[in-house]
């Protein structure tokens, strides 16, 4: 029995791999969303879209519109890439160049994170994955950037 919730772990990792991901840019703080990601997020449903980008011990994290009782804080707005065809955000605090320092990535390539689905009482948040944690990121290359963000 063990190895079958083994099998389903491994299985249902490598789904949410490739489904869930974003890609993060340290040359302009930005991070990309992939499509599905967009989709699970619930945008299209809202009719205003804030992300509030935050540390979880020693992960960063984002959630949408949160409920942060009236405190002033960094939101950044969700934007459409007209020219990439692609969806994002601009990560100012903390910066996308600080979550690759943390995380030990190179200063000057774009990464793909793969993001997991976190609950925390009544918020939801996307955790950005360490690449240690079973070698969750990727390097971007430059014509590789559509095919994946779309």
């Amino acid at each position: 029995m063990n190895y079958l919730c083994n099998m389903f772990t491994k299985v249902k990792d490598w789904y949410r791999r490739r489904r869930f991901f974003v890609i993060a840019d340290p040359t302009d703080n930005s991070i990309t969303l992939s499509k599905s990601l967009f989709k699970h997020m619930g945008v299209m449903d809202m009719d205003v879209a804030k992300i509030y980008a935050f540390r979880v011990g020693t992960k960063y994290a984002f959630t949408i519109n949160p409920d942060l009782g009236g405190v002033e804080t960094q939101l950044a707005d969700i934007q459409y890439n007209a020219k990439h065809k692609t969806i994002g955000f601009e990560c100012l605090v903390p910066t996308v160049n600080r979550i690759f320092y943390d995380y030990d990535l190179p200063h000057d390539k774009r990464v793909k994170l793969t993001v997991k689905v976190r609950k925390s009482g009544k918020l939801v948040y996307y955790e950005l994955c360490c690449p240690v944690d079973r070698g969750c990121a990727t390097v971007v290359k430059e014509e590789d950037n559509e095919d994946d963000a779309q």
